[in-house]
C-alpha cells in the first residue's frame, strides 16, 4: 500500500502545465497508474505498422514512436530526480529541453519495441521503489530551477499526471491513423 493518497484538487497549483498535468491524476491511485502505463503503450502500439508510428500529426507535433521516446526519457530523467532528492533532499534539479532531446535521439528510427521493453524495466524498478517509501521520504524534495522545491511526492504525482496526458494522446492518433 503507497502513501500516496489520492489527488482531491489542483485549485492550489498555479502553474497552468503543472495543473493540466496533476489534474489527470485526480481521484486515481497514483502508483496504479505508473504500473498499469507500459501495458496500456503496448496495446495502444499493438497493430500499428512503423508508418504509423512515425507519422508526425502535424507541424511541431510527436509521432507515437517519438511520445514513447519521451516517456523513456521522462522515466529517467524524473527517476534521477527523484532518487536524487531521496538521497540528497534539497539537491538542485536541472530541467531540460525535451524537444531537442526527441530531436536527437531521433526515435522516429529506432525500435518502438526496445524503446517500450526499456521503459517497462525501469518502470517497474521505479513502482518497487516509490510504493514502499513512507511519509517522511515522500517530503524530501529537490530545488527544480524553472519550478522551485518539488517533492518527491510531487516528482511521482507529475509522472502520472504526464502518463495519462501521453497515453491520450496516443490514443487519439491510433484511432486517426487505423481511420484512415
Amino acid at each position: 500500500m503507497s502513501n500516496i493518497k489520492s489527488l482531491k484538487s489542483v485549485e492550489h497549483v498555479t502553474n497552468e502545465y503543472t495543473k493540466r498535468i496533476l489534474s489527470n491524476t485526480i481521484g486515481k491511485e497514483v502508483i496504479q497508474v505508473l504500473s498499469e502505463t507500459p501495458n496500456k503503450l503496448k496495446k495502444l502500439v499493438k497493430g500499428l505498422s512503423k508508418g504509423q508510428l512515425t507519422k508526425r500529426p502535424g507541424k511541431n507535433k510527436w509521432s507515437i514512436a517519438e511520445i514513447i521516446g519521451h516517456l523513456g526519457d521522462t522515466e529517467l530523467i524524473l527517476g534521477f530526480r527523484i532518487r536524487l532528492s531521496l538521497s540528497e533532499s534539497g539537491s538542485p534539479l536541472q530541467p531540460i529541453e525535451q524537444d531537442d532531446w526527441v530531436k536527437n535521439h531521433r526515435y522516429n528510427s529506432r525500435d518502438v519495441k526496445n524503446a517500450l521493453e526499456a521503459f517497462t524495466a525501469l518502470r517497474k524498478f521505479h513502482v518497487s521503489i516509490y510504493s514502499s517509501l513512507s511519509k517522511n521520504e515522500l517530503e524530501r524534495f529537490g530545488i527544480h530551477q524553472e519550478r522551485g522545491k518539488e517533492t518527491v511526492e510531487f516528482m511521482i504525482r507529475l509522472v502520472a499526471g504526464h502518463d495519462l496526458n501521453h497515453l491520450m494522446q496516443i490514443e487519439a492518433l491510433r484511432k486517426k491513423w487505423l481511420r484512415k
